[in-house]
Formats: structure tokens, sequence, C-alpha cells
């Protein structure tokens, strides 16, 4: 049998952490008075999606009963989840920054495509860092 590495519980607490920063960061305007801070946290939603799509496969792993799942399969499907949730992200970013941004005249999320791309690679290279960090050796 598979045994899990990684628990919906470790993953829940490092998305917890990942949302509280976000939180601080959005409400003391620290995005904007620490230069760079953008991609840090982009790195470390990307390491916690990762953990959570380690927890996602290793309990469907577990429910189908696999005894063998190839390396390069359970990488594709981390690395997959992660794109996925960094994609849903940058809309989320694009939606606020079309909506409440020109409403409430907040300063812009996303303000190039070069800023879009940096966010999302930064979110698969923490996702990747996961993988390897909470892989189980089989």
């Amino acid at each position: 049998m598979y045994n899990a590495v990684m628990t919906f519980t470790k993953a829940s607490y490092a998305i917890l952490t990942v949302l509280v920063f976000h939180s601080i960061l959005l409400f003391t305007d620290g995005y904007f008075l620490i230069p760079g801070i953008d991609g840090p946290m982009h790195f470390a939603g990307g390491f916690a999606m990762g953990m959570l799509g380690l927890a996602v496969h290793h309990c469907e792993i577990l429910h189908a009963r696999t005894k063998h799942v190839s390396g390069w399969y359970h990488f594709l499907f981390v690395i997959s989840f992660v794109a996925l949730i960094a994609v849903l992200w940058e809309f989320h970013e694009y939606v606020l920054d079309h909506t409440f941004t020109v409403w409430m005249g907040w300063p812009q999320a996303q303000v190039s495509l070069q800023d879009t791309m940096a966010d999302l690679m930064l979110g698969l290279i923490g996702g990747a860092i996961a993988f390897l960090c909470f892989r189980k050796a089989n």
C-alpha cells in the first residue's frame, strides 16, 4: 500500500499561512511598500498548492488501491494541479483589476503581461519544489 507523506491537514496549514500573509500584505499596502514581495508570495502559493496537489493525488492512490504510480505521472499531476490553480488566481486578479480596482481606485494587481507570466512561472517553480520536498519514493 502507498503511504501518503502529505496530508490535507499539512496542506491546509500551508495554504492558511499563505492566505494570512496575503491578507496582511493587502490590508497594510505591503505589496506596494515592499518591492518585489509579489514574487515570493506567488512562489509560496505555488508551494502550498503543490502540497495540496500531493495530498489529493495520494488520497486518490489510496482510494484506488494502486500499488505503483510512475514518478513522472505523479509529478505531472501535481504540476498540472498547480498550473490550474495559478491560472485561476491570475483570472481572479484580472477580474478584480477590472471591477473593484476601477470602482474603488485601488492599484492594479496585474501591471503587465510580464508580471503575469512571472507570477505563473514562480507558482510552477514553487509547486515543483514542493513535489521534490514531499514526494514519497516508491
